[in-house]
Protein backbone atom coordinates (compact mmCIF):
# COMPACT_ATOMS: atom_id res chain seq x y z
CA UNK A 1 0.00 0.00 0.00
CA UNK A 2 1.44 3.25 -0.90
CA UNK A 3 1.99 5.25 2.10
CA UNK A 4 0.27 9.21 1.65
CA UNK A 5 -2.09 10.48 3.92
CA UNK A 6 -5.09 9.26 2.52
CA UNK A 7 -4.04 5.68 3.66
CA UNK A 8 -2.76 7.56 6.76
CA UNK A 9 -5.73 8.94 8.29
CA UNK A 10 -8.83 7.53 9.52
CA UNK A 11 -12.31 7.52 7.45
CA UNK A 12 -13.91 6.37 10.60
CA UNK A 13 -12.97 7.14 14.04
CA UNK A 14 -12.40 4.10 16.30
CA UNK A 15 -10.39 3.05 19.90
CA UNK A 16 -7.64 2.56 17.67
CA UNK A 17 -7.85 5.02 15.34
CA UNK A 18 -5.49 7.54 17.00
CA UNK A 19 -2.71 4.69 17.69
CA UNK A 20 -2.88 3.68 14.13
CA UNK A 21 -2.43 7.06 12.43
CA UNK A 22 0.75 7.68 14.87
CA UNK A 23 2.29 4.54 14.33
CA UNK A 24 2.00 4.88 10.60
CA UNK A 25 3.37 8.11 10.04
CA UNK A 26 6.06 7.90 12.70
CA UNK A 27 8.18 4.68 12.08
CA UNK A 28 9.23 6.35 8.81
CA UNK A 29 10.25 9.45 10.84
CA UNK A 30 11.90 7.67 13.65
CA UNK A 31 14.18 5.57 10.57
CA UNK A 32 14.48 9.17 9.41
CA UNK A 33 15.72 10.95 12.73
CA UNK A 34 17.94 7.79 13.88
CA UNK A 35 19.66 7.92 10.65
CA UNK A 36 21.02 11.39 10.89
CA UNK A 37 22.03 10.07 14.62
CA UNK A 38 23.98 7.14 13.02
CA UNK A 39 25.59 9.82 10.32
CA UNK A 40 26.78 11.49 13.55
CA UNK A 41 28.51 8.43 15.10
CA UNK A 42 30.05 6.95 12.04
CA UNK A 43 32.11 10.81 10.96
CA UNK A 44 33.43 10.37 15.03
CA UNK A 45 34.54 7.09 14.51
CA UNK A 46 36.46 7.58 11.62
CA UNK A 47 37.61 10.64 12.38
CA UNK A 48 39.00 9.24 16.16
CA UNK A 49 40.78 6.99 13.98
CA UNK A 50 43.19 9.69 13.22
CA UNK A 51 44.04 10.23 16.65
CA UNK A 52 43.65 11.86 20.48
CA UNK A 53 43.67 15.47 18.92
CA UNK A 54 41.30 15.02 16.19
CA UNK A 55 38.95 13.68 17.97
CA UNK A 56 38.91 16.42 21.02
CA UNK A 57 38.39 18.85 17.94
CA UNK A 58 35.32 17.52 16.03
CA UNK A 59 33.16 17.31 19.56
CA UNK A 60 33.33 20.82 20.18
CA UNK A 61 33.52 22.06 16.61
CA UNK A 62 30.64 19.71 15.65
CA UNK A 63 28.56 21.25 18.88
CA UNK A 64 29.17 24.67 17.96
CA UNK A 65 28.39 23.74 14.01
CA UNK A 66 24.58 22.21 15.81
CA UNK A 67 24.11 24.83 18.24
CA UNK A 68 24.10 27.78 15.02
CA UNK A 69 22.13 25.52 12.74
CA UNK A 70 19.58 24.32 15.50
CA UNK A 71 18.16 28.42 15.26
CA UNK A 72 17.87 27.90 11.57
CA UNK A 73 16.10 24.04 11.48
CA UNK A 74 13.81 25.22 14.19
CA UNK A 75 12.70 27.69 12.33
CA UNK A 76 11.99 25.65 8.72
CA UNK A 77 10.63 22.79 11.23
CA UNK A 78 7.71 24.59 11.52
CA UNK A 79 6.93 24.45 7.53
CA UNK A 80 4.85 20.83 9.28
CA UNK A 81 2.43 23.39 11.37
CA UNK A 82 1.62 25.58 8.13
CA UNK A 83 1.72 22.46 5.17
CA UNK A 84 -0.24 20.26 7.93
CA UNK A 85 -3.24 22.80 8.49
CA UNK A 86 -3.39 23.93 4.58
CA UNK A 87 -3.56 20.54 3.75
CA UNK A 88 -6.52 19.57 6.45
CA UNK A 89 -7.91 22.70 5.33
CA UNK A 90 -8.13 21.15 1.59
CA UNK A 91 -5.70 23.94 -0.04
CA UNK A 92 -3.34 21.83 -1.52
CA UNK A 93 -1.72 24.72 -3.72
CA UNK A 94 -0.78 26.66 -0.02
CA UNK A 95 1.56 23.45 1.12
CA UNK A 96 3.78 24.21 -1.40
CA UNK A 97 3.97 27.86 -1.28
CA UNK A 98 4.59 27.36 2.78
CA UNK A 99 6.93 24.84 1.72
CA UNK A 100 8.67 27.09 -1.08
CA UNK A 101 8.86 29.80 1.21
CA UNK A 102 11.40 27.45 3.58
CA UNK A 103 13.65 26.82 0.88
CA UNK A 104 14.45 30.28 -0.11
CA UNK A 105 15.18 30.60 3.47
CA UNK A 106 17.52 27.47 3.49
CA UNK A 107 19.37 29.10 0.61
CA UNK A 108 19.81 32.39 2.19
CA UNK A 109 21.22 30.64 4.64
CA UNK A 110 23.27 28.75 3.11
CA UNK A 111 24.84 32.01 1.60
CA UNK A 112 25.32 33.96 4.64
CA UNK A 113 26.59 30.74 6.46
CA UNK A 114 29.82 31.19 4.50
CA UNK A 115 30.38 34.79 6.12
CA UNK A 116 31.32 33.28 9.47
CA UNK A 117 34.76 31.65 7.39
CA UNK A 118 36.27 35.18 8.56
CA UNK A 119 35.76 34.98 12.05
CA UNK A 120 36.27 31.13 12.49
CA UNK A 121 39.54 31.13 14.39
CA UNK A 122 38.69 33.78 16.68
CA UNK A 123 35.38 31.58 17.74
CA UNK A 124 37.56 28.63 18.25
CA UNK A 125 40.59 30.61 20.24
CA UNK A 126 37.73 31.92 22.75
CA UNK A 127 37.79 27.84 23.77
CA UNK A 128 41.41 27.86 24.80
CA UNK A 129 42.33 24.49 23.60
CA UNK A 130 45.48 23.17 22.90
CA UNK A 131 47.00 25.33 19.57
CA UNK A 132 46.66 22.02 17.59
CA UNK A 133 43.32 21.27 18.51
CA UNK A 134 41.53 25.05 17.85
CA UNK A 135 43.47 24.95 14.18
CA UNK A 136 41.69 21.19 13.36
CA UNK A 137 38.53 22.83 15.06
CA UNK A 138 38.74 25.59 12.55
CA UNK A 139 39.33 23.88 9.43
CA UNK A 140 36.62 21.23 10.40
CA UNK A 141 34.05 23.57 11.01
CA UNK A 142 35.18 26.07 8.02
CA UNK A 143 34.49 22.93 5.58
CA UNK A 144 30.75 22.10 7.45
CA UNK A 145 29.85 25.86 6.32
CA UNK A 146 29.46 24.61 3.02
CA UNK A 147 26.49 22.12 4.10
CA UNK A 148 24.11 24.41 5.85
CA UNK A 149 22.11 25.00 3.19
CA UNK A 150 21.62 21.66 2.03
CA UNK A 151 21.06 20.71 6.00
CA UNK A 152 18.38 23.27 6.67
CA UNK A 153 17.15 22.54 3.03
CA UNK A 154 16.51 18.68 3.79
CA UNK A 155 14.37 19.46 6.79
CA UNK A 156 12.21 22.07 5.44
CA UNK A 157 11.32 19.42 2.66
CA UNK A 158 11.43 16.81 5.09
CA UNK A 159 8.75 18.49 6.83
CA UNK A 160 6.31 18.86 3.78
CA UNK A 161 6.73 15.54 2.74
CA UNK A 162 6.31 14.40 6.65
CA UNK A 163 2.96 17.07 7.18
CA UNK A 164 1.84 15.60 3.64
CA UNK A 165 1.53 11.71 4.64
CA UNK A 166 4.80 10.58 2.56
CA UNK A 167 7.52 9.95 5.37
CA UNK A 168 9.12 7.68 2.99
CA UNK A 169 10.43 10.01 0.90
CA UNK A 170 12.95 11.74 3.58
CA UNK A 171 13.43 8.30 5.11
CA UNK A 172 14.77 6.82 1.79
CA UNK A 173 17.28 10.35 1.04
CA UNK A 174 18.12 9.83 4.41
CA UNK A 175 19.27 6.51 4.14
CA UNK A 176 21.10 6.84 0.98
CA UNK A 177 22.80 9.94 2.53
CA UNK A 178 24.18 7.97 5.11
CA UNK A 179 25.17 5.57 2.72
CA UNK A 180 27.06 8.05 1.09
CA UNK A 181 28.22 9.85 4.30
CA UNK A 182 30.05 6.47 5.09
CA UNK A 183 31.71 6.24 1.95
CA UNK A 184 32.79 9.41 1.87
CA UNK A 185 34.31 9.33 5.17
CA UNK A 186 36.46 5.79 4.03
CA UNK A 187 37.66 7.94 1.06
CA UNK A 188 38.28 11.42 1.60
CA UNK A 189 39.47 10.85 5.48
CA UNK A 190 42.17 7.90 4.92
CA UNK A 191 42.97 8.75 0.84
CA UNK A 192 41.40 5.75 -1.15
CA UNK A 193 40.95 4.94 -4.30
CA UNK A 194 43.41 8.33 -5.60
CA UNK A 195 41.71 10.51 -3.52
CA UNK A 196 44.40 12.51 -1.21
CA UNK A 197 44.29 11.83 2.73
CA UNK A 198 42.13 14.69 3.45
CA UNK A 199 41.68 14.10 7.37
CA UNK A 200 39.17 15.56 9.50
CA UNK A 201 38.41 17.61 6.61
CA UNK A 202 37.45 14.93 4.54
CA UNK A 203 34.88 14.02 7.35
CA UNK A 204 33.77 17.39 7.07
CA UNK A 205 33.13 17.49 2.97
CA UNK A 206 31.38 14.23 3.35
CA UNK A 207 29.12 15.18 5.43
CA UNK A 208 28.17 18.34 3.27
CA UNK A 209 27.74 16.28 0.21
CA UNK A 210 25.46 13.82 2.36
CA UNK A 211 23.56 17.20 3.23
CA UNK A 212 22.92 18.08 -0.19
CA UNK A 213 22.36 14.60 -1.84
CA UNK A 214 19.21 14.46 0.62
CA UNK A 215 18.48 18.10 -0.33
CA UNK A 216 18.17 17.38 -4.02
CA UNK A 217 16.62 14.03 -3.61
CA UNK A 218 13.93 15.25 -1.44
CA UNK A 219 13.32 18.24 -4.21
CA UNK A 220 13.36 16.46 -7.23
CA UNK A 221 10.64 14.41 -5.69
CA UNK A 222 8.61 17.83 -4.87
CA UNK A 223 9.09 19.25 -8.16
CA UNK A 224 8.37 16.13 -10.10
CA UNK A 225 5.14 13.55 -10.22
CA UNK A 226 2.54 13.29 -8.20
CA UNK A 227 3.18 16.05 -5.89
CA UNK A 228 3.98 19.16 -9.38
CA UNK A 229 0.56 17.97 -10.17
CA UNK A 230 -1.24 17.70 -6.93
CA UNK A 231 0.68 20.79 -4.92
CA UNK A 232 1.42 22.82 -8.20
CA UNK A 233 5.47 23.24 -7.53
CA UNK A 234 6.15 24.48 -10.26
CA UNK A 235 3.27 27.32 -9.87
CA UNK A 236 4.37 28.61 -6.33
CA UNK A 237 7.84 29.05 -6.28
CA UNK A 238 8.18 32.58 -5.96
CA UNK A 239 8.94 34.48 -2.75
CA UNK A 240 5.67 35.69 -0.88
CA UNK A 241 5.69 38.49 1.76
CA UNK A 242 2.50 37.70 3.25
CA UNK A 243 2.98 33.45 3.56
CA UNK A 244 6.79 34.56 4.88
CA UNK A 245 5.42 36.55 7.21
CA UNK A 246 3.12 34.37 8.99
CA UNK A 247 5.38 31.80 8.25
CA UNK A 248 8.43 33.87 10.71
CA UNK A 249 6.02 34.66 12.95
CA UNK A 250 5.27 30.84 14.24
CA UNK A 251 9.19 29.53 13.34
CA UNK A 252 11.60 31.98 14.50
CA UNK A 253 10.03 31.03 18.16
CA UNK A 254 10.66 27.51 17.60
CA UNK A 255 14.06 28.08 16.24
CA UNK A 256 15.21 30.15 19.01
CA UNK A 257 13.62 27.78 21.73
CA UNK A 258 15.93 25.20 19.75
CA UNK A 259 18.67 26.84 19.84
CA UNK A 260 19.01 28.00 23.01
CA UNK A 261 18.02 24.87 24.24
CA UNK A 262 20.36 23.08 22.46
CA UNK A 263 22.69 25.97 23.65
CA UNK A 264 22.05 25.24 27.51
CA UNK A 265 23.30 21.48 27.32
CA UNK A 266 26.27 22.55 25.52
CA UNK A 267 26.99 25.06 27.99
CA UNK A 268 26.42 22.88 30.99
CA UNK A 269 28.47 19.87 29.38
CA UNK A 270 31.67 22.08 28.66
CA UNK A 271 31.56 24.09 31.45
CA UNK A 272 29.81 23.16 34.41
CA UNK A 273 30.66 19.42 34.20
CA UNK A 274 33.66 20.17 32.23
CA UNK A 275 35.27 21.90 35.65
CA UNK A 276 35.34 18.40 37.16
CA UNK A 277 37.62 17.29 34.84
CA UNK A 278 37.98 15.16 32.19
CA UNK A 279 37.11 11.95 33.82
CA UNK A 280 33.53 13.49 34.38
CA UNK A 281 33.07 15.77 31.28
CA UNK A 282 34.27 11.70 29.07
CA UNK A 283 30.98 10.03 31.39
CA UNK A 284 28.66 12.65 30.62
CA UNK A 285 29.68 12.87 26.96
CA UNK A 286 29.13 8.82 27.19
CA UNK A 287 25.95 9.56 28.80
CA UNK A 288 24.71 11.77 26.32
CA UNK A 289 25.16 9.72 23.82
CA UNK A 290 23.31 6.45 25.37
CA UNK A 291 20.25 9.26 25.97
CA UNK A 292 20.20 9.70 22.34
CA UNK A 293 18.88 6.41 21.81
CA UNK A 294 15.94 7.15 23.98
CA UNK A 295 14.78 10.11 23.06
CA UNK A 296 15.69 10.34 19.17
CA UNK A 297 12.82 7.81 18.41
CA UNK A 298 10.27 10.25 20.82
CA UNK A 299 11.28 13.10 18.98
CA UNK A 300 10.08 11.35 15.58
CA UNK A 301 6.87 10.96 17.62
CA UNK A 302 7.24 14.68 18.01
CA UNK A 303 7.54 15.18 14.85
CA UNK A 304 4.75 13.12 13.44
CA UNK A 305 2.12 14.37 16.30
CA UNK A 306 3.20 17.97 14.55
CA UNK A 307 1.70 16.90 11.41
CA UNK A 308 -1.30 15.23 12.41
CA UNK A 309 -2.49 17.52 14.46
CA UNK A 310 -1.89 20.38 12.24
CA UNK A 311 -3.93 18.34 9.98
CA UNK A 312 -7.02 17.77 12.19
CA UNK A 313 -6.77 21.47 13.33
CA UNK A 314 -6.74 22.15 9.49
CA UNK A 315 -10.35 20.06 9.78
CA UNK A 316 -11.27 21.85 13.19
CA UNK A 317 -11.55 18.91 14.62
CA UNK A 318 -9.65 19.61 17.48
CA UNK A 319 -10.88 16.34 19.72
CA UNK A 320 -9.42 14.30 17.44
CA UNK A 321 -5.85 16.43 17.46
CA UNK A 322 -5.97 15.59 20.97
CA UNK A 323 -6.80 11.79 21.09
CA UNK A 324 -3.68 11.71 18.48
CA UNK A 325 -1.82 13.56 21.03
CA UNK A 326 -2.70 11.34 23.72
CA UNK A 327 -1.52 8.16 21.43
CA UNK A 328 1.50 9.67 20.66
CA UNK A 329 2.23 10.94 24.53
CA UNK A 330 1.77 7.27 25.77
CA UNK A 331 4.17 5.56 23.15
CA UNK A 332 6.48 8.05 23.94
CA UNK A 333 6.23 8.08 28.09
CA UNK A 334 5.87 3.83 27.74
CA UNK A 335 9.05 3.44 25.79
CA UNK A 336 11.30 5.85 27.83
CA UNK A 337 10.05 4.34 30.94
CA UNK A 338 11.36 1.35 29.56
CA UNK A 339 14.80 2.81 28.43
CA UNK A 340 15.02 4.59 31.88
CA UNK A 341 15.02 1.05 33.88
CA UNK A 342 17.68 -0.39 31.38
CA UNK A 343 19.82 2.64 32.00
CA UNK A 344 19.35 1.64 35.87
CA UNK A 345 20.18 -2.05 35.16
CA UNK A 346 22.48 -2.20 32.84
CA UNK A 347 24.36 1.65 33.45
CA UNK A 348 27.90 0.36 33.85
CA UNK A 349 27.64 -2.29 30.50
CA UNK A 350 26.47 0.74 28.45
CA UNK A 351 29.26 3.23 29.56
CA UNK A 352 31.53 0.44 29.45
CA UNK A 353 30.73 0.23 26.12
CA UNK A 354 32.29 3.33 24.83
CA UNK A 355 35.12 3.59 27.47
CA UNK A 356 36.34 0.88 30.09
CA UNK A 357 38.09 3.31 32.67
CA UNK A 358 36.63 2.33 36.11
CA UNK A 359 36.50 6.02 37.09
CA UNK A 360 34.35 7.01 34.06
CA UNK A 361 32.39 3.95 34.13
CA UNK A 362 31.27 4.32 37.88
CA UNK A 363 30.66 8.44 37.23
CA UNK A 364 29.00 7.35 33.85
CA UNK A 365 26.76 4.85 36.04
CA UNK A 366 25.65 7.56 38.42
CA UNK A 367 24.96 10.11 36.28
CA UNK A 368 22.57 7.58 33.85
CA UNK A 369 20.95 7.18 36.92
CA UNK A 370 19.91 10.56 37.08
CA UNK A 371 19.15 10.35 33.38
CA UNK A 372 16.60 7.43 34.27
CA UNK A 373 14.87 9.59 36.68
CA UNK A 374 13.94 11.62 33.83
CA UNK A 375 12.98 9.74 31.08
CA UNK A 376 9.20 9.91 31.42
CA UNK A 377 9.17 13.18 32.10
CA UNK A 378 11.13 14.20 28.75
CA UNK A 379 8.75 12.26 26.95
CA UNK A 380 5.89 14.07 28.49
CA UNK A 381 7.87 17.12 27.30
CA UNK A 382 9.08 16.30 23.81
CA UNK A 383 5.58 15.28 22.30
CA UNK A 384 3.67 18.04 24.08
CA UNK A 385 6.12 20.32 22.16
CA UNK A 386 5.32 18.17 19.11
CA UNK A 387 1.75 19.09 19.47
CA UNK A 388 1.89 22.36 20.50
CA UNK A 389 3.90 23.39 17.26
CA UNK A 390 1.18 21.49 15.22
CA UNK A 391 -0.85 24.03 16.53
CA UNK A 392 1.27 26.88 15.96
CA UNK A 393 1.83 27.52 19.90
CA UNK A 394 5.31 28.57 20.03
CA UNK A 395 5.91 31.61 21.67
CA UNK A 396 4.94 30.41 24.74
CA UNK A 397 6.66 26.81 25.01
CA UNK A 398 9.74 29.60 23.97
CA UNK A 399 9.46 31.80 27.12
CA UNK A 400 8.79 28.85 29.13
CA UNK A 401 11.80 26.97 27.23
CA UNK A 402 14.23 30.11 27.94
CA UNK A 403 13.41 30.85 31.84
CA UNK A 404 13.60 26.92 32.11
CA UNK A 405 16.50 26.43 30.24
CA UNK A 406 19.01 29.90 31.80
CA UNK A 407 17.15 30.61 34.27
CA UNK A 408 16.14 27.47 36.37
CA UNK A 409 18.50 24.98 34.69
CA UNK A 410 21.97 26.32 34.18
CA UNK A 411 22.02 28.83 37.38
CA UNK A 412 20.76 25.46 39.78
CA UNK A 413 23.11 23.32 38.28
CA UNK A 414 25.89 25.56 38.86
CA UNK A 415 24.77 26.31 42.51
CA UNK A 416 24.44 22.56 43.11
CA UNK A 417 27.63 21.73 42.29
CA UNK A 418 29.89 24.47 43.46
CA UNK A 419 28.40 25.89 46.89
CA UNK A 420 27.29 22.23 48.30
CA UNK A 421 28.83 18.96 48.53
CA UNK A 422 27.39 17.09 46.03
CA UNK A 423 29.95 18.19 43.55
CA UNK A 424 29.01 16.82 39.91
CA UNK A 425 26.24 15.29 40.96
CA UNK A 426 24.59 18.75 41.85
CA UNK A 427 25.04 19.49 38.25
CA UNK A 428 23.16 16.48 37.15
CA UNK A 429 20.71 17.71 39.81
CA UNK A 430 20.06 20.51 38.37
CA UNK A 431 19.22 19.01 35.34
CA UNK A 432 16.92 16.81 36.44
CA UNK A 433 14.80 19.43 37.85
CA UNK A 434 14.82 21.62 34.44
CA UNK A 435 13.58 18.38 32.73
CA UNK A 436 10.48 17.88 35.14
CA UNK A 437 9.55 21.43 35.08
CA UNK A 438 10.13 21.94 31.70
CA UNK A 439 7.94 18.69 30.84
CA UNK A 440 5.12 19.90 33.38
CA UNK A 441 5.22 22.92 31.60
CA UNK A 442 4.50 22.11 28.19
CA UNK A 443 1.89 19.67 29.06
CA UNK A 444 -0.05 21.69 30.94
CA UNK A 445 -0.04 24.17 28.18
CA UNK A 446 -1.66 21.88 25.64
CA UNK A 447 -3.85 20.61 28.09
CA UNK A 448 -5.04 24.05 29.02
CA UNK A 449 -6.53 24.15 25.00
CA UNK A 450 -5.21 27.71 25.08
CA UNK A 451 -3.89 26.57 21.75
CA UNK A 452 -7.54 26.06 20.47
CA UNK A 453 -7.87 30.55 19.81
CA UNK A 454 -4.33 30.16 17.42
CA UNK A 455 -4.95 31.26 14.07
CA UNK A 456 -1.75 30.72 12.18
CA UNK A 457 -3.38 31.92 8.39
CA UNK A 458 -4.31 35.58 9.81
CA UNK A 459 -4.65 37.49 7.99
CA UNK A 460 -3.46 36.48 4.64
CA UNK A 461 -4.91 38.25 1.73
CA UNK A 462 -6.14 35.14 -0.44
CA UNK A 463 -7.74 33.52 2.06
CA UNK A 464 -11.72 33.49 2.18
CA UNK A 465 -13.43 34.40 5.03
CA UNK A 466 -14.90 30.67 5.76
CA UNK A 467 -13.14 27.99 6.19
CA UNK A 468 -13.64 25.28 3.75
CA UNK A 469 -15.67 21.91 4.65
CA UNK A 470 -14.68 20.29 7.65
CA UNK A 471 -15.48 17.60 9.59
CA UNK A 472 -18.97 17.01 11.27
CA UNK A 473 -20.01 15.15 14.00
CA UNK A 474 -16.87 12.51 13.37
CA UNK A 475 -17.56 11.97 9.78
CA UNK A 476 -14.53 12.66 7.77
CA UNK A 477 -14.62 14.47 4.26
CA UNK A 478 -11.89 13.36 2.05
CA UNK A 479 -9.87 16.27 0.65
CA UNK A 480 -10.92 16.38 -2.75
CA UNK A 481 -14.56 16.60 -1.51
CA UNK A 482 -13.35 19.85 0.68
CA UNK A 483 -11.73 21.15 -2.30
CA UNK A 484 -15.04 20.18 -4.40
CA UNK A 485 -17.64 21.88 -2.00
CA UNK A 486 -15.28 25.00 -2.45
Amino acid sequence: MKLTIDSILSTRETRWSPLREVVLLAFPIIITVGSNTIMTAVDSWFVAQLGRNHIAAIVPAGIINHVLIAFFVGIVSCVSTFVGQSFGRGRLEECSRFAWQAIHVSIIIGVAALSLWFVTPAIFRFTAHEAEVQELESLYFRYRLFGFGGAVMSVALGAFFQATGRPAIPMVATILSNVVNFAGDYVLIFGKFGFPAMGIAGAAIATNVAAWLCAVIMLTMFLTGSCRREYSTWRTWRWDGPRAKQFFSVGWPAGLTLGMDTGSWAVFIAFVVGRFGTNALAASGIVGQIMMGSFMPTIGLSIAVTALVGQWIGRRDYDRAKARFRAALGLGVAYMTVMGFLFVIFRHDLVGLFRNEPEIVELGGKFLIFAAAFQFCDAIGIVSSGALKGAGDTKWPMAAGLVAAWGIFLPLAAILSRYTNLGVMGAWTGATVYIYLLGAALFWRFVSGKWQKIDIFAPLPSESAEPPAVIQGGQQNSVMEMMNDE
